[in-house]
């Protein structure tokens, strides 16, 4: 409805009400729970205005419009409390505007509006009109979790990506040779926020550019979202940032006699990123992903502190709570005997033969350890071996527990221990004095810094095995992950292991849809959109997070009446795997619930006017 008024002698203004009206009957099987509702899905009415000022063709635009909700909405409204949806009865809480336009300039604006990298794509890739339980957006935009759904003033702050956004600048530019874009930004009404004794300045930047030429129609869309769950995220992060993009596409192909095929795909990227977290969980459940720490192992260490789940070495009885022990650990049996040992040394076997060069005077081990005096603490390979609990400083040194001796062999015996403490006795060239007096290799031989040849073939052979083992070691170290809950865990929580940390989210999602014309008035449609498994980076995490992804489908038929009314009859399902939940996001059923499955059968009627 047009109305063309003249008030106070000004230009002449064109008033326009307009608005639609979606209104369906559903049927939900959520989890195995069956219900059925009246849907008003996104109802509205609008008021319009655009009046030329007089000023070089310079227009003033003004646009109120607002929901239309009943049913379904007064449903949320007795479950959620009238806080938690505050706003929702007042004017102007959809797309709403006063802005200033030029035919050549384009259009700026003040404006609660949906932002460009949704409304760029949706109307040319979703054929359910991007309006109710069978959206794109119930996979698209989303990250699985309670914080990501489609965001409407009237609902609350959330961290996802379809956003209708209050607050916001945005500019439109005028069409240019079918190219056609559009940017917003949050203007500074979140500035110097405090957070975590500090401020933060929370903004969002979103655009679109879109090409159209005749049935082809082409898209990308960016969006970043600077310090957003930051502060949306009860104090669990420093700082944030999120990043998105998208491309999209759309062709028609006109088969004459009204007979025409639809085909669009999207496929996007996005990115969570969580700076100087109080812990992974902490921050990963405040997001919406309360189930993390109990389907997540973390690994590695974070500046210097214990694993998140500390890892165990294929040696019984050591954490590996450094890279140090853990290199310990992994030195292995035949390490020694490809170094140290003839042919015939046998593990458990005494005396122990070394290899000729090394052996000198000595040939029997356990004679060399009786005369030997030795301090344990000195020798940087046996430092974490002699410190287990029951190994007495003793000549030799005698291990009672030799189960807490990461070094020693399953029939007890300690072979990598004994050679290490023999040629570090061959070597030492000042008995007065313990441990390792290495002798100066490149010295003559007999004087007192060279040492005896003896001694010198030590040396080299203490050296080559430091060498090595390390690298054997380093190789080698692949940490068993302990399960969360054990006695190996209880001393260090994944809380204090991984504070501190950076953690990366990232996800990619992709959709195809199309909508076929049988050249009369019914028309069959569908969508499919699918989301990967998250991929998880911190200090502490490595790879893939397991069952993180989902998927959505609809398939409808719709009837068009001679007045452009449409009936439809449509069904939509929505998967989640065990650990996230993707759900039906503009109505918010099942949106954060793990796991979810939601199957929908609807019958719906919808009505434009202008």
């Amino acid at each position: 409805m047009a109305l063309i008024v003249a008030p106070f002698g000004a230009q002449a203004e064109t008033w326009n009400i307009y608005g639609w009206q979606n209104h369906s009957w559903e049927f939900v099987d959520h989890n195995g729970r069956d219900t059925d509702r009246m849907n008003s899905n996104a109802g509205n009415i609008g008021f319009a205005a655009s009046v030329d000022t007089g000023m070089n063709g310079i227009h003033v635009n003004v646009q109120c419009e607002q929901f239309t909700f009943f049913n379904q909405f007064a449903e949320h409204w007795r479950a959620g409390g009238a806080a938690e949806f505050a706003g929702s009865s007042t004017w102007c809480n959809r797309n709403s505007k006063i802005g200033l336009s030029h035919p050549q300039a384009g259009e700026i604006m003040f404006a609660t509006w949906l932002l460009p990298y949704n409304e760029g794509v949706a109307q040319w890739v979703d054929p359910f009109y991007d309006a109710g339980a069978d959206s794109h957006t119930n996979i698209m935009g989303s990250m699985g979790a309670s914080s990501s759904t489609f965001y409407n003033p009237v609902f609350g702050r959330t961290n996802g990506f379809n956003r209708r956004q209050e607050n916001i600048m945005q500019y439109w530019s005028p069409n240019w040779n079918g190219f056609v874009f559009r940017f917003a930004w949050t203007m500074g009404y979140r500035d110097e926020t405090p957070h975590m004794g500090g401020e933060i300045d929370p903004v969002i930047r979103s655009s679109s550019l879109a090409y159209t030429n005749g049935p082809l129609w082409l898209a990308v869309t960016w969006q970043d979202h600077e310090d957003w769950a930051a502060a949306n995220t009860s104090n669990t992060m420093t700082t944030s940032d999120a990043e998105s993009f998208r491309i999209a596409g759309r062709y028609i192909m006109d088969l004459g006699d009204g007979v025409s095929i639809q085909l669009a795909a999207m496929w996007e990227d996005v990115e969570h990123e969580f700076n100087g977290v109080t812990n992974v969980d902490a921050a990963m459940a405040a997001f919406g992903y309360g189930g993390f720490a109990s389907s997540y192992h973390l690994t590695g260490t974070s500046e210097g502190r214990p694993a998140v789940d500390p890892v165990m070495s294929t040696f019984a009885g050591l954490m590996g709570d450094d890279l140090d022990n853990a290199i310990k650990a992994q030195k292995t049996l035949e390490v020694v005997r490809s170094l140290f040992y003839d042919a015939d040394g046998t593990t458990g076997a005494a005396p122990y033969t070394l290899k000729t060069g090394v052996e000198g005077t000595w040939t029997d081990v356990t004679a060399l350890l009786e005369a030997a005096d030795f301090a344990p603490a000195d020798n940087p390979l046996t430092a974490a071996d002699e410190s287990a609990t029951g190994c007495a400083a003793a000549t030799p040194p005698n291990c009672t527990d030799l189960g807490l001796n990461v070094l020693a062999e399953p029939d007890g015996t300690n072979v990598l221990r004994t050679a290490v403490m023999t040629l570090d006795a061959a070597r030492d060239v000042d008995a007065a004095m313990d441990g390792v007096q290495a002798p100066d290799l490149d010295a003559a031989q007999g004087t007192a810094t060279g040492g005896t040849e003896a001694q010198r073939n030590a040396e080299a052979q203490y050296q080559a095995l430091v060498d090595a083992a390390t690298e054997a070691a380093m190789e080698a170290f692949e940490p068993e992950v302990v399960t969360p809950g054990t006695a190996a865990v209880a001393a260090v929580t994944r809380a204090d292991a991984s504070a501190g940390q950076n953690v990366k989210i990232e996800r990619d999602a992709w959709l195809i849809s199309g909508k076929i014309k049988f050249g009369g008035p019914i028309d069959f449609r569908f969508s499919y959109a699918d989301a990967d498994d998250m991929e998880v980076s911190c200090m502490s995490c490595s790879g893939d997070w397991d069952e993180s992804g989902g998927d959505a489908w609809n398939v409808g038929i719709f009837y068009t009446m001679p007045a452009g009314t449409e009936l439809r009859m449509t069904y939509s399902e929505v998967n989640s795997d065990d650990n996230v939940g993707y759900g039906q996001s503009i109505p918010g059923t099942g949106v954060g619930t793990p796991g979810n499955e939601i199957e929908m059968f609807a019958v719906g009627i919808v009505h434009w006017f202008d």
